[in-house]
């Protein structure tokens, strides 16, 4: 039965090796489609048969000659026409442009360990398409972030679900401690990511700052499945990574001035914003249903006199006391 996972990444491999006059052997093609799929974080095929069965989808879909090409013992194998390539087919203008920008927008992973193939697709698309797009898109980002080195070894254990040993530097200790987590999930928030793990010691799912991880190795135990976490509405009800379980969403109302309104309305905090009066001098009052976290006391802030928390009460004396002290550091 043919391997349909990675089929067309793989032929894009095939194809160029079968474009070389050289010929290339059965294993030689299946060491370079591993390395390819091992780049970008998939899972190696593990039969030779896969990439026979390749080859000869592409014969039959192209309707072309892959020839056998004898090399001592070794069977090697290349088009029959030099010229040919599945990627020949001319693309419009069109085509180039969105197929150059979306390179573009991938560059925002460039320089990350273990996203090489990046910069290798994208040159291979400006020597294919023989243009040099400008870019139209830019991303706030930094890829000197400290931990990112260990963004590619997670990714690998989280898809290959494998549990690791971990040592990390808490904020409440003066020395990193070390343990075996079950990784699940990552997700970026505001510039920095953070990986969602079970703490094998506590059996509760914890958050890592990949900057404050110093190591990460292999751990012998059984990697324990997540089971209860739908991690694609697990941030539903909170602004950034902090999900406390046990509380339900409050509706929080807010108060906004004339200056901040428009983008406010623009950008809403919260996907549940909803606006519930519009005042003569032209502010607003709008309500959001999020659980309160850190995060989001933070946000609070960054917005100083445009925004004023109304309710619940609980909040907005918790807002009021840092905006006092920090008063107190310019007096």
């Amino acid at each position: 039965m043919a391997n349909l996972k990675n089929g067309s990444f793989r032929e894009s491999i095939i194809d160029r090796c079968l474009q070389s006059r050289r010929g290339y052997s059965t294993q030689e093609i299946f060491d370079r489609c591993n390395d390819a799929l091992e780049r970008r974080g998939e899972m190696p095929i593990s039969a030779l048969n896969t990439i026979r069965n390749d080859i000869l989808s592409i014969e039959n879909r192209w309707h072309i000659v892959v020839e056998q090409i004898r090399s001592g013992r070794e069977i090697r194998y290349r088009y029959e026409d030099p010229n040919f390539s599945i990627f020949n087919t001319p693309l419009n203008e069109e085509e180039i442009a969105q197929l150059s920008q979306s390179v573009s927008m991938l560059h925002r992973f460039e320089g990350m360990p273990g996203f090489e193939w990046v910069e290798e697709m994208s040159a291979h698309l400006q020597e294919t398409v023989s243009t040099s797009p400008e870019p139209v898109i830019g991303f706030n980002e930094n890829k000197e972030l400290k931990g990112m080195s260990f963004f590619m070894p997670l990714f690998k254990a989280i898809t290959e679900k494998k549990a690791i040993k971990i040592k990390y530097h808490t904020y409440r200790n003066d020395r990193a401690i070390e343990g075996v987590i079950h990784p699940y999930y990552l997700k970026e928030y505001n510039q920095r990511w953070f990986l969602f793990a079970l703490n094998d010691e506590y059996k509760n799912l914890s958050i890592y700052a990949l900057d404050r991880i110093e190591a990460v190795g292999k751990a012998s135990v059984k990697f324990i499945p997540n089971t209860d976490i739908d991690f694609s509405h697990y941030f539903d009800n909170v602004i950034g990574v902090s999900v406390k379980s046990d509380e339900s969403p409050q509706i929080i109302k807010i108060w906004v001035d004339r200056e901040q309104l428009p983008y406010t309305l623009s950008k809403p905090l919260h996907k549940s914003q909803t606006v519930i009066e519009e005042n003569e001098d032209g502010s607003a009052i709008i309500t959001i249903e999020v659980i309160p976290n850190f995060e989001l006391e933070q946000l609070f802030l960054s917005f100083g006199e445009r925004f004023e928390i109304l309710s619940p009460p609980s909040l907005r004396d918790r807002i009021s006391a840092r905006i006092k002290k920090n008063l107190e550091k310019y007096q």
